[in-house]
């Protein structure tokens, strides 16, 4: 709890916010509601969804939705979608970027995908954005590297994987395609296990091959998948080395 902002109390299944004398200073009103930030924000679930209000209850922005809650800040800024396009506010709730893409990645070393005229499908339990055509904003939301890439992926120690005339490339952060070699190969399975079969070779004759599993509980499900640059059932494609390996 933050000295001088409301807190969260709940009465009759529902949630609002008292001042620090315990008088109730936002109506009891939401499914859920959360702490106020040094913002001045707090997260709430109401009859629209998920939101962000400020002291006073007033509704300041309603974020993009992720993992059944808000966007994650990334860099300082979230996505929200307004108008079935997805823009950029931050930690007040100042929308910094409009909201003018049809879909975006979060921010990565300075850095965003976004993408124009993609699409949003459900396969099974989750969606995945097809089609359409990939490039890159800075923070200010100017595109600095343009649309040509059928999809994108994050900017991770200076590289991002892009796919384009259907092969998985990385660039650099000026869109130049630069070279790596693979180190071997990844699939996913059909629940959704990424599968890593890696191959190194030491001094001399020395060879060694390795097969790594990442089911969706492990820890580093999600940079694996952001290394690999995305990845489908039933999809395979080189793994590029790690930096510094």
């Amino acid at each position: 709890m933050l000295a001088g902002h409301p807190v969260p109390f709940e009465r009759g299944g529902r949630w609002g916010y008292k001042d620090a004398a315990g008088r109730v200073v936002i109506q009891p009103r939401f499914e859920v509601a959360g702490e106020f930030s040094a913002q001045g924000l707090a997260a709430v679930v109401d009859e629209g969804g998920w939101a962000y209000i400020d002291a006073g209850g007033r509704l300041v922005i309603r974020p993009l939705i992720v993992d059944n809650g808000p966007d994650y800040f990334e860099e300082g800024l979230a996505r929200f979608r307004r108008g079935g396009a997805v823009g950029f506010f931050a930690r007040n709730g100042q929308v910094v970027i409009e909201a003018k893409f049809a879909f975006a990645l979060p921010f990565s070393e300075g850095l965003a995908a976004v993408c124009q005229r993609c699409k949003k499908i459900r396969e099974g339990e989750h969606a995945v954005v097809m089609g359409g055509e990939w490039g890159f904003i800075d923070g200010r939301g100017n595109l600095v590297i343009p649309f040509g890439f059928e999809q994108a992926g994050r900017f991770d120690h200076g590289r991002a994987r892009v796919k384009s005339a259907g092969e998985w490339k990385s660039i650099d952060k000026k869109g130049r395609v630069v070279a790596e070699a693979s180190i071997g190969s990844a699939w996913m399975e059909a629940d959704g296990t990424i599968v890593l079969q890696l191959r190194a070779e030491g001094p001399g004759p020395a060879v060694g091959d390795a097969l790594l599993r990442y089911p969706k509980t492990h820890p580093r499900y999600n940079s694996v998948l952001r290394h690999l640059g995305g990845l489908k059932a039933g999809e395979r494609k080189p793994v590029p080395p790690w930096p510094g390996k």
